[in-house]
């Protein structure tokens, strides 16, 4: 039960050694929970493992003390009090085995994340049979587990968190399902690979850009003139924002690079240009043309991105920036 011995030479498996550590021959017979064609997994019997808690490891040296004076002192009421409950501890490794076995868990979606924010993850849990399960908890190594009980009748659904690094195509790893009722003495769990996955944009760039931010490439239609109405306001600076409409006085106070708005400006469109940026670091581009998507996205500009071997057409609204932003944490990068 603590221990798969593996057929051939002596070897075995820790249960409590990390999957993601193993290696070679380890590995490959490591039982682990896999999602079928329908994105979900069940727990079979053979996937659990099964070890006592420290309240169980306490309970087992409680019962061994009870025992050992029971004998000493011919106390037969100790000897039944020592059996019942040595009866119990027995009967519970039963009961947390079953309240894992047959557990059935799908992974219904996530929503993007900038690096170094904390991912979520939503399953449901469910069970063919109708048994409930109580007490389930659900975590990625290192992370806080999310615990509820799975009933008859309610909203099997936990979200699962875990801090991304990067951007890219973010893959939490294996998700350990586990559970310790009914009495705390015993924890029993596995493991299962799912196709959990997310988005992670860059970082938005935060305070004011480098010197020597590029030209802006307008439409044939027009210039994004300052016009000869009335001064109305400021806006964040973007890539591709011409010199003469930044606020120059603003910029000695240290307030960063704000570009000057009037009555009369005509908007028409905005090209960012990742090859146009002064800065020579790649993630340091994303991460300020990431900023200016945000800040567009709430505007009523249409913007198009260039990228090196991608680009995209000018357009506005919540799709437009999703897939800008997309294309931002895709690009040339294979995290996850």
């Amino acid at each position: 039960m603590l221990l798969r011995v593996h057929p051939g030479p002596s070897r075995f498996c820790s249960p409590w050694r990390s999957p993601e550590k193993m290696t070679g021959s380890t590995r490959s017979w490591f039982r682990v929970v896999t999602a079928d064609t329908r994105g979900q997994g069940r727990v079979g019997s053979r996937k659990i493992y099964i070890l006592p808690t420290g309240y169980g490891f306490l309970f087992g040296i409680l019962l061994l003390l009870l025992l050992i004076g029971s004998i000493n002192y011919s106390n037969n009421p100790a000897f039944l009090l020592t059996f019942l409950l040595a009866g119990m501890f027995v009967h519970s490794i039963f009961h947390t085995w079953r309240n894992l076995y047959g557990l059935q868990i799908r992974w219904l979606d996530s929503e993007p994340v900038f690096a170094t924010e904390t991912a979520a993850f939503r399953f449901r849990l469910s069970d063919p049979g109708g048994r409930e399960h109580y007490a389930m908890q659900l975590s990625y190594a290192g992370q806080e587990p999310a615990i509820m009980d799975c009933t008859t009748g309610s909203d099997c659904t936990l979200t699962v968190s875990k801090k991304t690094r990067h951007r890219g195509l973010f893959r939490p790893g294996r998700l350990i399902i586990e559970t310790r009722y009914p009495l705390g003495l015993l924890r029993a769990w596995c493991y299962m690979e799912s196709d959990a996955n997310t988005l992670v944009y860059p970082r938005p760039w935060v305070g004011a850009l480098p010197d020597g931010a590029p030209e802006y490439q307008g439409s044939p239609s027009g210039d994004r003139g300052v016009g000869s109405d009335d001064f109305v306001g400021h806006r964040n600076y973007h890539p591709g924002d011409q010199p003469r409409h930044i606020d120059w006085k603003t910029y000695a106070r240290d307030k960063g690079l704000l570009i000057k708005q009037f009555g009369g400006d005509r908007v028409d469109l905005l090209w960012l240009d990742f090859e146009q940026l002064p800065e020579t670091d790649t993630e340091v581009r994303l991460s300020i043309l990431c900023g200016s998507i945000l800040d567009l996205a709430e505007q009523p500009l249409q913007y198009g991105l260039r990228l090196p071997g991608k680009e995209i057409a000018p357009g506005s609204g919540p799709a437009h920036a999703a897939e800008c932003l997309a294309a931002l944490a895709l690009y040339d990068t294979d995290h996850g």
